[in-house]
């Protein structure tokens, strides 16, 4: 087995490990933003995720070709560590520690998504609160 496969698959998970790190620091700024209803600026850092989050899918498609080269099949962390226990065991401590990586950015990425989530709620309930008192104080008051 061609060893330089695994390198390909250890630096395709670095450069993935690095952006989960940019998109939470984009969840993060996103966050204050919404906490401070800087309308204006969400747009742009929402531009910004979407391109990382191209750039994260590519890198994913890109792990996935790597998979069907060792595994002939679109493997998942787990799977590559033992395929590498057993075929190239030299790399096996490196994709366990990439995987620890993956998985503790992927809880914080999701925990930050699910806090945005809620402060969007929440920032629609207020505008709405707002829209319909604009709306009372313009309301045609009847015959008066």
């Amino acid at each position: 087995m061609d060893k330089k496969i695994f390198h390909n698959l250890i630096e395709t998970l670095d450069k993935e490990i690095d952006a989960y790190s940019k998109l939470k620091d984009l969840f993060e700024e996103k966050k204050e933003i919404l906490k401070q209803s800087k309308a204006d600026e969400l747009g742009n850092v929402d531009n910004r995720i979407i391109a990382l989050n191209n750039e994260i899918t590519k890198l994913n498609k890109k792990r996935e070709e790597i998979s069907f080269e060792i595994l002939g099949e679109n493997a998942n962390m787990s799977r590559f560590i033992e395929f590498s226990k057993e075929n190239a065991p030299e790399f096996t401590q490196a994709l366990e520690e990439r995987k620890v990586k993956i998985c503790n950015k992927i809880s914080e990425l999701t925990l930050l998504n699910n806090q945005n989530v809620e402060l969007l709620k929440h920032g629609i309930i207020i505008s709405n609160k707002m829209l319909e008192t604009i709306i009372d104080a313009f309301a045609p008051q009847g015959c008066n």
